[in-house]
């Protein structure tokens, strides 16, 4: 099966300027944009949204998990549900609903944390959502989430920085593996962004 590669930025509030013709000449593909954590919407989420819609540039969201309990996980997954009925008309963002466990608060939990992502992810695909997936970094999927409690059908944004191909793809070849994060420095015109690899 051909595989194709796509370049694309993640973005937040911190990155309030964005020069967004910059961003396509220099091929980007597509834009995941931070919806919030703490239940507290983005400050520039509404701003990104529209922008990479008016671009023409496909978009999918994170959320940053803060959860160290199965109901505080629900939670989460419930406000991001509300939100995107808010502000995207419950639309499936086409790059995916992603939840960025990589926060040290979410170790407090009396079980593995793929029980807490297992819930989010559970109750999103439970509203109909039919593309959401875990980002975290190559140490946490490697040594802190095990990922034999996740179900198989859960796509992997992974991020690991310095190294010249994706090693946790390499390394689960059983696993759906769409993301890479290669780097946080990006340099694209005056901007300095995280970048990554799109598998499709």
């Amino acid at each position: 099966m051909e595989v194709f590669i796509l370049k694309v930025i993640d973005i937040s509030a911190w990155q309030e300027n964005i020069n967004w013709q910059a961003i396509k000449d220099a091929d980007i593909a597509g834009v995941i944009i931070k919806i919030g954590e703490k239940t507290h919407l983005d400050d520039m989420f509404i701003t990104h949204v529209n922008n990479a819609v008016k671009n023409n540039l496909p978009y999918g969201i994170y959320y940053y998990a803060h959860a160290s309990r199965i109901d505080e996980a629900i939670n989460e997954a419930n406000w991001v549900d509300s939100q995107i009925k808010t502000y995207l008309n419950g639309k499936n963002p086409e790059l995916g609903i992603w939840y960025d466990a990589e926060d040290n608060s979410m170790l407090k939990s009396s079980n593995n944390i793929a029980y807490i992502i297992g819930n989010f992810i559970n109750r999103l695909n439970e509203f109909g959502y039919n593309y959401v997936g875990l980002y975290s970094s190559y140490n946490w999927l490697t040594n802190v989430i095990d990922l034999n409690l996740l179900a198989d059908y859960i796509p992997i944004w992974t991020a690991q920085y310095g190294y010249h191909e994706n090693s946790f793809a390499i390394e689960n070849p059983n696993r759906i593996c769409r993301l890479w994060q290669y780097t946080d420095c990006e340099q694209i015109s005056n901007m300095q962004l995280d970048c990554n690899i799109y598998y499709e």
